[in-house]
């Protein structure tokens, strides 16, 4: 099969894709969910507004004072923007000329205080190297609470203050977050003996103030932050950027402005590690629940981390995800999140005495080896998101070549897979520091794209610091689906920094209705193809494969009567031991996102809906792209988005399958019935 002319279309449409992440939405679409309720209920609201030109911002500028409301002009790599906080007429006159409205939602860190700490070791993730290498000037940016100096972290090895909330120009933090996170990352354990030791206890930090006293912030200084990280990463060598800090998801992430602002400092080649927040439990039945992940760990190319309780032992047999950890998928878009998980759960770090939380909290204190009280114990995503990123920062030491986005393969593919865990609450795994940093060294990112990239045979395998062996998970979680592991071995420019994550025309965009007889291509490479010179060919080896590490996980329709496998061990679920069940015959179906509490929940996941009819998506705007799958007599319908039926996508109607009716692509369809040719 030539497949010349396809990859000559499939750059055309990388390029589409990339631009897609920033293109406006539609008139009906320009405000988010809080947005459009609170002008709804007549209340005054905080948002973000976006404008084409500067003309516009400006003259939405003098009109927005002239009704009262409290403005502030603010320019981004993209474009103009007012932060405003306006009543509800003031807001709605404005939205025709804003391109996109958005909430300024407020940000909270994402910790959680234990009742009382256990005995915790030491604050960093199992596998961590204490040494203090030289990491040659590159600094890891820690957007939070601000910075207190500390024996362990002076201020000599604080490259940068910069305050958002209220202009200090010396370091401080009254919430003692932002102290706790820097100190997992690159504290020294000096008044410890090492105990206590950040992950990457060489590299210097750039501390950005976006939370204040009582721990909360806005949504619009943390974008300032990252825009100062843009304009500056340069001349501190940021080369990571931590954020133990979140909000619920109110819009998709091709139009939310931090997902954005994220998304353009990954391209930069710099790794964004966030937290994926506490809200793991469902309020309504006190169980682990699905779809709570926030804002920015949805951003596609963030490296989104879950919370991980060792149980403080070394055995590795009783690690499993905390339950206050958010899983995904994410609201709107049902990304698969986390990425992978790190220790979480009773993390001693540095304390920031006279801040709120060391005064409110002290059973949480803990001495050093002088008897005082220069630790604290905290736990959630907030603290092990710095460890993934001392983790990162390690890895840009071991080759400082990386981009971004290879830094991510690397920490995903060499994750520990924890057993009976589905993907959807521990990503890749568990964070394997050594063996991440082996990949890491291994990779060679001169070589031409399309070629090995791996430098000499490397095992995929590790030894920890204990001993104990652990096994390579080679999971690559791209997006909402698996990619093969042998993708790692080469060169691929989505491993590059130009690439943003999951979209980048291979391995998650559909070529439909190309010049060439209407062709629809889906996939990578050239493994999967669909109708492709009027070849329909789904799979290799005959086998209708669709991604995953070993060929026969993921199965799509094989040669058992109406068997559908997605995910792992050959169940029919997402995840694995049967958690989540996708497409059964039984009873036990699933509705998927069907009905939201904003800021809480994404999606809801209900076990024992009515017989085989499983919802999934219900989260989109006004309904239009709601996707059921197992509808009355296995009807599936996939993307019922136009209103007049023209893109509408039936998979396995009454054994009739049509896919693309407007191009008259059919697959399997024995009696073809209302069909257009």
């Amino acid at each position: 099969m030539n497949f010349s002319g396809f990859l000559r279309r499939r750059t055309a449409v990388l390029a589409l894709a990339l631009s897609a992440v920033a293109v406006a939405p539609s008139a009906a679409q320009t405000s988010d969910d809080a947005v459009r309720q609170a002008v709804a209920s007549g209340s005054s609201a905080r948002v973000i507004m976006q404008f084409a030109t500067a003309a516009a911002r400006d003259a939405a500028f003098t009109r927005l004072l002239d009704r009262g409301a409290a403005v502030r002009a603010t320019d981004t790599e993209v474009g103009p923007a007012l932060v405003v906080f306006g009543s509800a007429a003031a807001l709605a006159a404005e939205f025709a000329s804003a391109s996109q409205v958005s909430t300024d939602a407020p940000v909270t860190v994402a910790s959680v205080t234990p009742a009382r700490a256990r005995a915790a070791r030491r604050s960093s993730q199992a596998g961590t190297t204490h040494d203090t290498p030289s990491f040659g000037g590159l600094s890891v940016a820690v957007i939070d609470s601000g910075f207190q100096p500390h024996p362990d972290l002076p201020l000599s090895r604080i490259r940068k203050f910069m305050d958002f909330v209220s202009g200090a120009t010396t370091p401080v933090d009254q919430c003692g977050h932002g102290t706790h996170v820097a100190g997992i990352i690159a504290g020294s354990g000096a008044l410890s003996a090492g105990a206590y030791a950040g992950v990457a206890p060489g590299v210097d930090i750039v501390a950005l103030r976006v939370l204040g006293n009582d721990c909360s912030g806005t949504t619009s200084d943390v974008i300032d932050a990252l825009e100062w990280v843009a304009r500056n990463h340069e001349t501190y060598k940021i080369k990571v950027v931590n954020m133990s800090l979140g909000h619920g998801v109110l819009e998709s992430i091709f139009t939310d402005p931090l997902v954005q602002a994220v998304e353009r400092l990954s391209r930069k080649g710099i790794a964004v590690v966030t937290a994926a927040g506490n809200k793991g439990i469902n309020p309504a039945t006190g169980n682990p629940g699905y779809g709570g992940v926030g804002v920015p760990c949805n951003a596609p190319s963030a490296i989104c981390v879950g919370s991980l309780d060792t149980q403080d032992t070394e055995n590795l047999a009783d690690d499993r995800v905390a339950d206050t950890s958010s899983r995904g998928p994410t609201r709107f878009d049902l990304l698969a999140k986390p990425d992978l998980v790190a220790r979480g759960v009773d993390v001693v770090s540095l304390a920031a005495p006279g801040s709120a939380l060391f005064r409110d909290y002290p059973d949480l204190r803990v001495n050093g080896v002088d008897g005082q009280p220069h630790y604290f114990t905290l736990s959630g995503t907030s603290m092990s998101s710095p460890a993934v990123a001392g983790a990162a920062a390690l890895l840009f030491k071991t080759n400082n070549q990386l981009s971004a986005n290879a830094v991510k393969l690397s920490l995903q593919f060499t994750a520990r897979i924890l057993p009976l865990t589905d993907v959807l609450t521990q990503g890749a795994g568990a964070l394997n520091l050594v063996g991440a940093m082996t990949l890491a060294k291994a990779i060679n990112p001169a070589a031409p794209r399309g070629t090995n990239w791996i430098k000499y045979a490397i095992a995929a395998q590790n030894r920890d610091e204990h001993g104990l062996t652990i096994k390579w998970g080679q999971r690559i979680i791209y997006g909402d689906r698996f990619m093969r592991a042998r993708y790692a071995q080469y060169h691929l420019f989505r491993w590059d920094d130009d690439i943003v994550w999951a979209y980048d025309a291979i391995a998650d965009n559909i070529v439909w209705g190309n010049q060439q007889d209407d062709n629809i291509v889906w996939g990578n490479d050239d493994n999967i193809v669909w109708g492709n010179d009027d070849n329909i060919v789904w799979g290799n080896d005959d086998n209708i494969v669709w991604g995953n590490i070993e060929d026969e996980n993921i199965v799509w329709g094989n040669d058992e009567t109406d068997n559908i496998v997605w995910g792992i061990d050959d169940n029919i679920v997402w995840g694995n031991d049967d958690n989540i069940v996708w497409g059964n015959s039984d009873d036990d179906n699933i509705v998927w996102g069907n009905g939201i509490a904003r800021g809480v929940w994404a999606a809801n996941v209900v076990w024992g809906f009515w017989d085989d009819n499983i919802v999934w998506g219900n989260v989109a705007y006004d309904d239009a792209d709601n996707i059921v799958w197992g509808n009355d007599d296995d009807n599936i319908v996939w993307g019922n988005c136009s209103q007049a039926m023209d893109d509408n996508i039936v998979w396995g109607n009454c054994d009739n399958i049509v896919w693309g009716n407007d191009d008259n692509i059919v697959w399997g369809n024995s009696v073809l019935t209302g069909g257009r040719r």
